[in-house]
């Protein structure tokens, strides 16, 4: 593809990074209604990632964290957001450019998407000439791990194994 076309790959995954920024928006300003919780992987050695030095060594490369019961100061802005949660009953402020994210998973409805990540200077033309594998999916193939301490889901559910791919159909008001 020429660096004049329009790279549609670069185009959905910035749209569903919307999707994700929009059902935190929600936990945000109205809580997780019934059993919704989010799973949030990231790469933790991306640019502009802040986690405690401690949460770094163990978790070098890639982390996941779950929005659930015990979350607090959840802040969205265009870039990414920023979070409380706890580890080991102590609290802890992640900052996640929306860029270090890998996948986001809410087991409640079976909904995932998975993300390539990006340098923390990616710009729309700068996704031209990946592989067409490399686009963002919708397929819940292989969720995310819990993690440690109080961050991981209270209940000691899991999401659901197994692949599901979502269709947008099932969203949709069947009257």
């Amino acid at each position: 593809m020429s660096s004049a076309g329009i790279d549609y790959g670069a185009l959905m995954q910035t749209a569903l990074k919307g999707v994700m920024r929009s059902a935190l928006d929600v936990a945000r300003t109205q809580g997780l209604p019934g059993r919704h919780h989010f799973y949030i992987t990231f790469r933790t050695d991306h640019p502009g990632v802040m986690v405690a030095n401690h949460l770094k060594a163990q978790y070098a490369e890639e982390m996941t964290v779950v929005l659930q019961h015990q979350f607090d100061n959840l802040e969205i802005d265009a870039d990414g957001f920023e979070v409380t949660l706890r580890f080991n009953r102590r609290p802890e402020r992640l900052v996640i450019p929306f860029d270090a994210v890998t996948a986001f998973v809410d087991p409640a409805v079976n909904f995932a998407l998975h993300f390539q990540p990006q340098d923390g200077n990616a710009t729309l033309g700068d996704m031209a000439g990946r592989d067409e594998g490399d686009a963002p999916s919708l397929n819940s193939d292989t969720p995310p791990p819990a993690t440690d301490g109080d961050a991981a889901p209270a209940d000691g559910a899991a999401p659901a194994s197994g692949a599901t791919v979502v269709s947008l159909d099932s969203f949709r008001n069947k009257k």
